[in-house]
């Protein structure tokens, strides 16, 4: 009999096959036979399109039970969109989560974060949060920090944002509470995370942020003032659409 596959874990993936490799096979080595995990292509360039594939069918499972499989877009929309398209893949009853393709969160970190969700039988969303304090780790670079800090500010202009760390690329969300937000998250870039947390806000679904280990690992696509420029008016048309979103559910 097949094992049950109860969270399916997306990755989104652009032009990364580099990162992505080491850091998919060890997911598919820790990761236990609950877990289906979902590259989301984001419309690389054919050749990295190729080489997922390739990479894909060499590890179809690991020796903790977990899959693998890849879907391919035809044109890059961003990374909310390879989330979201990932996420629908999912079977009905599923819950949902996503990692970033470079490893930044580990696999030990991650598995630690669901452990804390499953046991503390969280009905809504785990915000993965890069907060330094006793016992966490966070190293990342001048750039990093700097378009962090940015994009925080962004955030902080819409109000009652309900995590302090929007961006971490690591998010566990209950099946019922994406059922109740999935219609109206539609932002496909970066902003996609502060979408889904203000969604959660307005819908009434809780958010918990959990500390963990962040490490910066070489390679990112991420530049200071165009992807700064591209968040503001990621920001401002999440703030104007969600204006006519009630508080609560009718």
């Amino acid at each position: 009999m097949s094992p049950v596959r109860t969270v399916l874990l997306a990755i989104p993936h652009y032009n990364d096959t580099e990162r992505l490799g080491p850091f998919l096979s060890e997911l598919l080595d820790k990761l236990p036979s609950r877990f289906e995990i979902v590259v989301s292509d984001d419309g690389s360039l054919p050749s990295e399109q190729r080489r997922l594939r390739e990479m894909v069918g060499e590890f179809r499972s690991g020796r903790g039970g977990a899959v693998v499989r890849a879907i391919f877009a035809t044109r890059n929309t961003g990374k909310g969109g390879a989330v979201r398209r990932a996420w629908d893949a999912a079977d009905p009853l599923m819950d949902l989560a996503f990692v970033d393709a470079d490893g930044a969160v580990s696999v030990a970190e991650f598995l630690r974060a669901e452990d804390f969700f499953v046991r503390q039988e969280l009905h809504g969303v785990l915000f993965g949060s890069r907060v330094k304090m006793l016992g966490r780790t966070v190293n990342r670079s001048l750039t990093r920090h700097l378009t962090g800090r940015v994009f925080a500010t962004l955030v902080s202009i819409l109000g009652e944002v309900p995590a302090y760390d929007t961006q971490c690329g690591l998010k566990i969300i209950r099946r019922s509470a994406w059922d109740l937000i999935r219609a109206h998250q539609t932002t496909p870039g970066f902003a996609f995370d502060v979408e889904l947390c203000l969604l959660c806000r307005a819908f009434g679904v809780g958010v918990v942020e959990f500390p963990v280990d962040w490490t910066d690992v070489p390679g990112s696509k991420v530049r200071l003032l165009r992807d700064s420029r591209r968040m503001a008016l990621e920001v401002f048309r999440i703030r104007k659409r969600l204006q006519n979103l009630p508080s609560r559910p009718a």
